[in-house]
């Protein structure tokens, strides 16, 4: 038989090599009697919060505030609350004064909100809607405050009622630029105020920059236009809807909101107080 010269010459220093391996190895053992034992890093710690705030204010949403601290989790709770998918359960978590306020939609109670989704039919003309909560934090001024993003999206495979018309589906795939959602509980484990806030990147996702039920709206084929605080033109089209009636609320009447709402403002009027 015969076996290359190269093959001969690299067995023997293959061997080589595993001698001078096992001397290496035994050595590493022996030292290792007298090194510390290994240890497997450490998970870092997640930071600290900010310290409280330092600048003391008075302000009419001081009522959200309490003297004791809370005795339920705030964040678990409010990531139970974010998760819901039926209206019947999210009522649930309601306090009898509750109040929702948008950029430019409400203060409006929690049947309001019910009856005006119920009017355009939005749950219904997306079907597999999803909010996609994330990022849960609570507030380190408010220790009854929960934070967190949400970015929507889903498919408008049925029909939208706007008033008396009704639009036919796109069957359009729609994301939503994302926004913070603010949620106060009160000592009793209720929600007494949930602010939605603008989108905070109007180049996000596929709506043109329009969020929350506008972004939902304009996936269904409604040109929502410039949707923002302070617009003359979305303000005067607010008040014509509010007047004929039949499109859903936008904000609940006066008499309807709790008594701690102070502000007069509506929809996309500018902030008065």
């Amino acid at each position: 038989m015969r076996v290359h010269i190269g093959i001969l010459f690299h067995g023997a220093a293959l061997a080589a090599s595993f001698q001078r391996d096992a001397i290496f190895v035994d050595a590493f053992n022996a030292f290792g009697q007298f090194a510390p034992p290994f240890q497997k890093s450490a998970v870092a710690p997640p930071p600290p919060p900010p310290p409280p705030s330092r600048v003391k204010t008075e302000s009419w949403l001081d009522v959200l505030t309490y003297d004791e601290p809370p005795k339920f989790d705030v964040l678990s709770k409010t990531m139970e609350y974010a998760n819901c998918k039926n209206f019947d359960t999210i009522m649930t978590y309601y306090a009898d004064d509750y109040v929702f306020r948008g950029p430019v939609v409400g203060p409006i109670t929690a049947e309001d909100v019910r009856k005006t989704s119920e009017g355009f039919q939005i749950q219904s003309a997306y079907p597999n809607l999803q909010t996609r909560p994330f990022g849960f934090t609570v507030d380190p001024d408010n220790p009854y405050r929960c934070y967190y993003f949400e970015r929507w999206e889903g498919t408008n495979t049925e029909s939208v009622k706007i008033g008396p018309s009704e639009l036919p589906p796109t069957n359009k795939n729609i994301k939503l630029p994302t926004h913070v959602m603010s949620v106060h509980w009160n000592p009793e484990g209720k929600i007494r105020y949930v602010c939605l806030s603008n989108p905070l990147d109007r180049f996000e996702g596929n709506t043109r920059g329009a969020g929350a039920i506008y972004g939902l709206l304009s996936g269904a084929g409604v040109d929502m236009g410039n949707a923002s605080v302070g617009d003359l033109k979305l303000r005067l089209q607010q008040r014509l809807i509010d007047a004929i009636g039949g499109f859903g609320s936008l904000w609940s009447k006066d008499d309807d909101i709790p008594s701690w709402w102070k502000s007069r403002a509506k929809g996309a009027d500018p902030t008065d107080i």
